[in-house]
């Protein structure tokens, strides 16, 4: 009966206004996943001396830039023959060319091409359907490789800021500064153990820049974090043993918590995350540490909110129904209160995420994020349009693109405001 309500509660995706937001979101998502089936420079299918291979979709599993360890298919791929090779058979996808494929290759030359521009070479189905920019880049391509980025840093830049947000916004509005108590011990380890955490963490990146490639220094910086703070939790536990470092310290967590937040909301984030940016070098400067600081910078809003909820909720009657029945606070919190406090939170996300996307362009479009994904991306489109604006099928088409997924995300977050 439970489910049956909640999704019963949950169908105000059947409302008429709201279709042609789903609908477009579905297509964007669609786009996103299938990105290496709709546009991509390598064949998806090819039979070579009798032989079938799939050097478009290897991508996906694999770097493109692996050899093949077969004479032909390294020998095309060494000399960019893709679309120049005279195959047994080939079936190349929609938008033969992939998001962000570099110009530099001798048979990506064409530039400022109009829409529908066939590609010069031996096989003339090959077209420039949105046409291309300055540089050689394919517009439909870049706007198919934009739709996966703007998926990925919505999503995973708001998961962030959602998972930051409700632990915050909950400890704030359930505990107040009058009911979080912690004892002495715990709270003089946990305090310093924080401090030496970071500072060990961030010394491993700072004086070991060798020791593996980026993704192995952040997960041993991780690693060593956590051992840190796990060591001065069993220390502290140590101390309770004496009587004086077992008695309980009042922890004005609210205070504490929504000051934090205001600290964070008055910061601007795009010139912040700017000036991170800035400071980063070019192996350090790509798509994951701008997701993760556009997400740093996004949960403020989703703590208040879940912090004026729970101040609401602490003081209905199950609550203290299950007070009385001796629960433990925190699994009244985390089972119970906060459950039923999450709708703003859920309006937010959806808003959060068009902003994400559209922090996302902003640094693309002034030339900051992941120099690989020049190109790819719709805010580096609209950065190669500046310099000929004239060109209206290089800003149009990712214009479009922005403008689209923005609205049609605040259609869902109205929805979801809406909603009794």
């Amino acid at each position: 009966m439970r489910r049956f309500f909640l999704l019963n509660n949950m169908m105000w995706w059947k409302n008429k206004k709201l279709r042609p937001a789903l609908w477009f979101l579905g297509g964007l998502l669609f786009v996103a996943l299938a990105r290496d089936f709709l546009a991509n420079g390598r064949p998806l299918y090819c039979r070579i001396d009798g032989g079938s291979y799939f050097p478009g979709l290897r991508a996906v599993w694999t770097d493109e830039d692996r050899p093949y360890n077969h004479p032909v298919l390294d020998h095309i791929r060494q000399n960019f023959l893709w679309r120049r090779y005279d195959y047994d058979a080939v079936v190349f996808a929609p938008i033969p060319f992939s998001p962000g494929e570099l110009p530099a290759r001798p048979d990506t030359t064409v530039k400022q091409a109009l829409p529908g521009t066939i590609h010069p070479g031996p096989r003339p189905h090959l077209r420039h359907w949105l046409g291309t920019d300055n540089d050689g880049y394919d517009v439909a391509a870049g706007v198919v490789g934009g739709a996966r980025v703007a998926v990925m840093t919505g999503a995973i830049a708001m998961c962030l800021a959602f998972g930051i947000g409700i632990t915050l916004g909950a400890i704030a509005g359930y505990w107040g500064d009058s009911r979080l108590r912690i004892r002495r011990g715990q709270l003089w380890m946990t305090l310093p153990g924080i401090l030496f955490a970071w500072f060990y963490s961030s010394a491993f990146k700072l004086y070991y820049p060798a020791a593996g490639n980026l993704w192995f220094s952040w997960i041993v910086s991780i690693g060593i974090f956590v051992s840190i703070l796990l060591i001065f939790s069993y220390l502290g536990k140590i101390l309770l043993r004496s009587d004086w470092l077992k008695k309980p310290v009042l922890v004005p967590a609210d205070l504490v918590i929504m000051r934090f937040a205001e600290v964070f909301t008055s910061l601007p984030a795009l010139m912040v995350i700017i000036a991170f940016a800035a400071m980063l070098n070019d192996q350090v400067q790509t798509l994951w540490p701008m997701i993760a600081l556009i997400g740093i910078f996004s949960w403020a809003e989703v703590a208040r909110f879940v912090r004026g909820e729970l101040l609401r909720v602490r003081e209905q009657d199950y609550v203290t129904a299950a007070r009385g029945m001796g629960l433990n606070e925190w699994r009244i919190l985390w089972r119970h209160a906060l459950p039923n406090a999450l709708r703003p939170a859920l309006t937010i996300f959806a808003f959060g995420i068009g902003t994400a996307i559209l922090l996302e362009a902003a640094l693309s479009f002034l030339g900051y994020g992941d120099s690989n994904l020049r190109g790819a991306t719709w805010g580096s489109l609209l950065q190669n349009a500046r310099s000929s604006p004239q060109l209206w099928w290089i800003c149009l088409p990712p214009g479009l693109a922005i403008s689209l997924t923005v609205l049609a995300l605040n259609a869902v977050g109205e929805a979801l405001s809406e909603r009794r």
